[in-house]
């Protein structure tokens, strides 16, 4: 496959694809509950917030911090729903 270099992609679909995802759960390797749902979506950045994991017993992650806001890529944000 050739190198797609970022600039190329249509960055307008990419943000009207996660504006329609705004609010929806998404498992998140950035969360510190590998959770998180889309909060604000940005050209260059999108905000997850940390939400709580279906599954916090099974993998360790009783007591982490769930609400906690952070910045991904915008097309990382892309890849966790859409790939």
């Amino acid at each position: 496959m050739p190198y797609v270099d970022l600039e190329s992609v249509n960055k307008s679909t990419v943000v009207s694809d996660l504006k329609k995802v705004v609010g929806k759960k998404v498992s998140q390797n950035q969360s510190p509950t590998l959770v998180a749902k889309l909060v604000k979506v940005g050209k260059v950045n999108c905000v997850f917030e940390s939400v709580e994991s279906d599954y916090k017993e099974t993998i360790g992650l009783v007591g982490y911090k769930v609400g906690v806001q952070y910045k991904v890529p915008t097309q990382f944000a892309h890849n966790s729903f859409f790939y």
